[in-house]
């Protein structure tokens, strides 16, 4: 099998997160899923049949699970976890903000390469005004 991805792990904060291609099926609820963050194992995994939009979005998506995880969003007292369910909570969040992204990135080609070139850029000093 060709390799799914640049890199074998992402770098989510201080954690380096694998990232494993999987020919399993997941679904809950009746509902199918591309992929899923496993905090307990430290991986991503994402079905080998993803790919092009599918395949960046999921990406995307179960990042912001482990972004959400390692940030303690979903745990006591986040701001996940008060009222309705914790994981209902966290789905509809993440869900929202990966589409929403994923359409910024898509329709702005700009966008990602200015972020990536300014990212480590150093501030300028700022101009005293008169």
């Amino acid at each position: 099998m060709a390799k799914k991805f640049p890199e074998d792990f992402v770098k989510v904060g201080w954690k380096n997160i694998a990232l494993e291609p999987t020919k399993a099926s997941f679904k809950k609820d009746n509902a199918d899923y591309w992929g899923q963050f496993t905090a307990r194992e430290n991986k991503i995994e994402v079905q080998e049949e993803a790919e092009g939009i599918d395949l960046a979005n999921t990406l995307l998506h179960e990042v912001l699970h482990a972004i959400v995880y390692h940030s303690s969003l979903n745990q006591d007292g986040g701001a996940l976890k008060d009222g309705g369910t914790c994981e209902d909570r966290e789905e509809q969040t993440v869900n929202s903000i990966s589409n929403w992204l994923m359409g910024v990135f898509r329709d702005n080609p700009w966008f990602l390469p200015f972020l990536m070139e300014n990212i480590d850029m150093p501030k300028t000093t700022p101009k005293k005004s008169k």
